[in-house]
């Protein structure tokens, strides 16, 4: 007989909790827990092949939990449990790494099927695995040649993003040349960081085409020269998602994801697109935030003209610790990097 699979069902509402270990305990290992915390918990501890989570709880949201419990194993299937009126949300989610959601109520056909299909994933992706495994063993020379074809893949992908972005620049005269020396900037500030040099590649890639987004947003917002009404800037505020899923079906992409989706979330929590705070945020994306900021401020817009050097160094110490990481600033503002910036783009 061979052994069940375990299955951890997190709710914190008694009676969905129970419907699915009722449902599921036949066939499987059911373990329940009534909030994110303790099933974080319990994750530490054991493993699971499918975790069944609710995506509003009081104490720890669904996708907070799902964040992590993809960042801790991303093998881990992942079926968000939702409402009629959270199905946006659910299927944001799906974009975190679930693999589906149930509506509640749900039928009991339905669960055990979505159930199937994340074990089916799961073991699809430990074959994968193992032939990996198998084919690195085997011949790591043709792993480097794959890796050095990749890189070679990435560095052409991101010319050709450039290239795009300078067509963005050019419709909007305001912004031009703002990718390229925010990826440049970012760098500096990564190397004084103390990011290794891999890291530093990638970021730098990252935050040329951080805005890639913009893609999606009507030029028109990006040029006014007023102030966006509330109704603008929710539809530029749109830009970071829209670039999250421009390179998310790109392999070799992954890394830069966090730089493109994050670079607008604010250190006290207020910024977009998901209200991440302090070290929540990734700290790529803190370093492009910073780096875009300067440039922005020390560029023509078109509702102002460039703030001078002091003004920029008043405006970033105000802003440390609500808008920006404080060591991030305490970089930029230490030992003539700022007055290195003015040179290196005067």
């Amino acid at each position: 007989m061979s052994e069940k699979k375990n299955i951890l069902v997190v709710d914190d509402e008694l009676g969905p909790r129970e419907s699915l270990r009722m449902i599921l305990k036949d066939s499987y290992d059911v373990v329940t827990a009534p909030d994110g915390r303790k099933a974080l918990d319990i994750l530490s501890r054991r493993e699971f092949d499918v975790v069944i989570l609710d995506i509003r709880m009081a104490e720890m949201g669904g996708l907070e939990v799902l964040r992590e419990i993809k960042s801790r194993s991303p093998e881990t299937e992942v079926v968000m449990i939702t409402a009629y009126a959270s199905i946006d949300t659910a299927k944001d989610a799906l974009r975190y790494g679930a693999l589906d959601y149930l509506i509640k109520p749900f039928d009991h056909r339905d669960v055990r099927g979505v159930v199937e299909r994340g074990l089916k994933a799961r073991e699809g992706r430990a074959g994968d695995k193992l032939e990996m495994a198998k084919l690195r063993i085997a011949d790591s020379s043709l792993n480097q040649e794959v890796a050095a074809a990749r890189r070679t893949i990435g560095q052409q992908y991101a010319a050709t993003v450039k290239s795009l972005l300078s067509a963005i620049d050019g419709r909007d005269g305001y912004t031009q040349g703002h990718s390229e020396r925010v990826s440049r900037f970012s760098a500096f500030l990564a190397e004084k960081a103390g990011f290794p040099p891999e890291k530093i590649l990638t970021l730098e890639q990252a935050a040329l085409i951080h805005d890639i987004g913009n893609v999606g947003v009507d030029a028109a917002l990006l040029s006014k020269p007023g102030r966006l009404t509330p109704e603008e800037f929710s539809e530029v505020r749109k830009h970071p998602a829209i670039g999250a899923q421009i390179v998310a079906s790109v392999d070799f992409l992954q890394e830069m994801l966090p730089v493109i989706l994050h670079h607008h979330e604010r250190f006290d929590g207020t910024g977009f697109p998901d209200g991440l705070k302090g070290e929540g945020i990734p700290m790529a994306a803190r370093v492009v935030s910073v780096a875009g900021a300067v440039d922005a401020m020390l560029t023509d817009r078109p509702f102002r003209r460039a703030l001078s050097l002091e003004a920029v160094r008043e405006e970033m110490v105000r802003s440390a610790g609500r808008q920006f990481d404080p060591e991030i600033v305490r970089i930029a503002l230490s030992g003539g990097v700022l007055e290195c910036y003015m040179g290196i783009f005067s």
